[in-house]
């Protein structure tokens, strides 16, 4: 199945634990820089747009040559945002939200979701997860865990120890990227956060609740999002890689 994919990274400036996340510096450019860099070279990806309500991010992004579309400040999350984009581009059949907090983000295995969307049209939502080589590491609540079916598809997503994972069992690392056929994305961004949701913290358990599907693309080598300055600071001292 063919179908153009539209990539879109949302951005905004005021994050509540890392103000002004997108523009911090990090190995001497913008972390948002790092994330498009990195998004350009995606396999499969026709469109590629920047998404933010703050002019100092838009004016960033454009000055190293990305395309920006500003989006509304009443958006509440980064998937509506996307889905404001997606409005706009009538010839996306398959719509990727790229999270503009994954400097080290691994294009080839997005570029693996783009085409197992594309070769099965049941799959109308899919992510992406790795397993954790050290188990102990799926410890912390900001590390999202997931258990996936035999068909691949997500049982549940979870910040708890899901799957005996630090122990070793079958619970795997989430990576915060997301595949949506267009029709899917609109009637996920039309729905209100649901229980599970809210419980968890978690935006992708919207879906599941609502009996969605989620396709889980699995194999991808580990890398490091940023929540916090802290982690930030860790990324930093440690260097790129990958």
């Amino acid at each position: 199945m063919s179908g153009r994919a539209l990539g879109v990274i949302p951005a905004r400036y005021g994050a509540t634990r890392f103000p002004g996340k997108p523009l911090a510096l990090l190995w001497g450019r913008p972390m948002l820089q790092h994330v498009w860099e990195r998004s350009r070279a995606i396999p499969g990806l026709d469109t590629l747009i920047v998404a933010t309500d703050d002019d100092r991010i838009a004016g960033a992004a454009r000055g190293w040559g990305a395309e920006v579309a500003m989006t509304s400040p009443a958006c509440a999350s980064g998937t509506d945002r996307v889905a404001e984009v997606a409005r706009a581009h009538g010839d996306a059949a398959i719509v990727l939200n790229l999270q503009g907090d994954e400097p080290e983000l691994d294009g080839d295995a997005v570029g693996r979701l783009i085409a197992g969307m594309r070769e099965d049209p049941s799959i109308v939502m899919a992510t992406l997860a790795h397993a954790e080589e050290h188990p102990g590491r799926l410890a912390p609540p900001e590390v999202v865990k997931v258990v996936c079916d035999l068909a691949g598809d997500a049982l549940y997503f979870s910040r708890a120890d899901i799957g005996a994972g630090t122990a070793g069992g079958p619970a795997l690392r989430h990576v915060g990227v997301y595949g949506f056929r267009r029709e899917t994305l609109f009637a996920f961004a039309s729905w209100p956060p649901g229980v599970l949701e809210q419980a968890e913290r978690l935006e992708q358990l919207r879906a599941l609740e609502r009996g969605v599907k989620i396709r889980v693309f699995t194999g991808t080598r580990p890398f490091s999002g940023v929540d916090t300055p802290e982690q930030m600071a860790a990324l930093e001292a440690r260097g790129p890689r990958g």
